[in-house]
């Protein structure tokens, strides 16, 4: 059954790669200041479970290396609620974040579709169970202006979801 379930989400990655046309970029950034964005996904709790998680951030602004690469930077709330051998529990978190568009890049144009990725990292701070300094980070392939497909790895778990951009 697991076999059949990730050879389904290939299936549909590829099939999304396939059916993009172009970079949805704009100055080089896909995650641009002021923007809202939310994403929510389910994955494997590391070694014990399922989990549940999602977020929200916040882009407050950029800057830009070398006259010619972007990042945008913000702030972040991870929650996460796991399901393990019996038992379930909770994990929230607040991140500082910091992104970057692979269609700042110059890419051929028969590899424009690269300039959908939109990678990041984040450092903060996980709130519950307890206190402790964390990290996530992920990349999203934006399907649409405002929709993507998300991987994530960071407060307890690496999940596999989307994301929207408001």
């Amino acid at each position: 059954m697991k076999k059949l379930a990730v050879l389904g989400v290939l299936l549909c990655v590829v099939t999304a790669f396939g059916f993009t046309q172009g970079s949805f970029a704009q100055n080089g950034m896909l995650i641009a200041p002021g923007s809202l964005n939310a994403n929510v996904g389910v994955g494997m709790y590391y070694g014990y479970g399922i989990e549940i998680g999602g977020g929200v951030e916040y882009p407050i602004g950029k800057f830009v290396i070398a006259e010619k690469l972007p990042f945008t930077y913000g702030v972040a709330a991870r929650a996460g609620v796991y399901f393990g051998t019996g038992s379930a529990s909770a994990a929230l978190g607040a991140f500082g974040t910091l992104h970057f568009c692979w269609g700042a890049l110059p890419l051929p144009s028969d590899l424009a579709w690269i300039g959908n990725f939109d990678s990041y990292l984040g450092l903060g701070l996980t709130i519950i169970p307890s206190p402790y300094f964390n990290s996530i980070g992920g990349t999203s392939y934006f399907l649409s202006k405002n929709l993507a497909l998300n991987l994530e790895t960071g407060l307890t778990s690496t999940n596999f979801g989307v994301l929207f951009k408001f």
